[in-house]
């Protein structure tokens, strides 16, 4: 097997000191006991206690690790309204630190990232098999960093995708709107970056773009998909989309201002209505599990998830974990919930309450 190929990466331990509200926290994500048991990891706690602090280090971890520190200067981007340095460092402390041990390919590799009051950034490890990562994915390391620092301060409702690495964060959303063709033909990174910064925002969804480049695929008006793998994609679209919403996406449909329209075709007749007219808990389950598969199918990796409750109809959040499993079981998912259903539906070794100090 090539050295930069990449069968499986985990996560499997975590040391944090003076990041955002966390003074120091060390944490083991172990392995499933059983080879075919799914591997995830919940963690739940009250509010302020650091169940989303301990995501984002686990994100910013791993894109130092792919795109190198030169990627991270947008800590004091001068169009930004906050010095990130100050958000993500411990008040009182000069330093944050966030140790990683990682399991590539079977080999272990710490990685270790120091950030400075200064604005230095200091990476140390193994990155070799990182930085491959960067170089076969469509997404650029340098927009996808980009796009976690901008969701830090809510001015990015994207969820983070740099396969084999995905991270939905609490601030995720699918946006209102329909996508523009032109929108695959430029390129993904001129419209990824185009809608992060401040004051030009362009909140197209990548969940909209992966369904319009399938469609047009499979109608064999694009050659970057073939027509086979174009509907296997939206079958498995379908498929979400008649659990949680009785019927399907069949038709696009044309808008005098140059966009089209995702149109869902009820099951049991009736006229059609736009994928926008779904509710909140409609788009974030089926947007959700969608790009899950999507991304992980042939290359599975690591998943963050923070809240995957969000918005979602209470009868839902018992299957959650049981239906991520089935869609997308080669992943890792690490996942912070306040949901009761989802922190009890995996067994205790698989689950932690984070608790403030004085409770300990």
């Amino acid at each position: 097997m090539p050295t930069d190929e990449i069968k499986g990466i985990k996560l499997r331990h975590l040391k944090i000191k003076n990041f955002k509200a966390l003074d120091c926290l060390e944490i083991d994500f172990p392995p499933p006991t059983m080879k075919k048991d799914p591997d995830i990891f919940i963690m739940g706690s009250k509010n302020g206690l650091g169940k989303t602090s301990v995501l984002e280090s686990c994100a910013l971890l791993f894109l130092i690790a792919v795109g190198g520190k030169d990627t991270f200067h947008f800590l004091r981007h001068p169009e930004l309204p906050i010095d990130l340095n100050d958000l993500l460092i411990r008040a009182g402390a000069r330093n944050s630190t966030i140790e990683g041990h990682f399991k590539i390919n079977s080999k272990e590799i710490a990685i270790s990232l120091s950030l400075q009051k200064s604005g230095e950034v200091e990476v140390t490890g193994n990155t070799e098999l990182f930085r491959n990562l960067s170089r076969k994915s469509r997404i650029h390391a340098r927009d996808a960093v980009e796009s976690f620092l901008f969701s830090l301060i809510a001015l990015n409702s994207e969820p983070l995708f740099l396969p084999p690495f995905l991270y939905f964060h609490s601030y995720r959303k699918v946006q209102e709107g329909n996508p523009e063709l032109g929108m695959m033909v430029e390129g993904e990174r001129y419209y990824r970056r185009s809608r992060l910064r401040p004051g030009n925002v362009f909140p197209i969804s990548t969940f909209k773009l992966e369904i319009l480049r399938s469609m047009m695929s499979q109608a064999e008006l694009f050659e970057d998909l073939d027509d086979k793998e174009a509907k296997n994609i939206l079958d498995k679209l379908n498929e979400l989309v008649q659990r949680y919403a009785g019927g399907r996406i069949e038709k696009l449909r044309p808008s005098p201002d140059n966009t089209v329209d995702f149109r869902i075709t009820p099951l049991h007749g009736g006229q059609s209505f736009t994928f926008d007219g779904l509710s909140s808990g409609q788009k974030e389950i089926i947007s959700t599990l969608f790009l899950i598969w999507h991304y992980s199918k042939n290359n599975p990796g690591i998943i963050l998830i923070d809240e995957p409750e969000l918005h979602l109809n209470v009868e839902w959040h018992g299957d959650f974990i049981a239906n991520l499993h089935e869609l997308a079981p080669k992943n890792q998912y690490i996942i912070a919930t306040h949901s009761e259903e989802i922190f009890s539906s995996v067994s205790e070794d698989r689950r932690v309450l984070l608790v403030s100090s004085g409770e300990n």
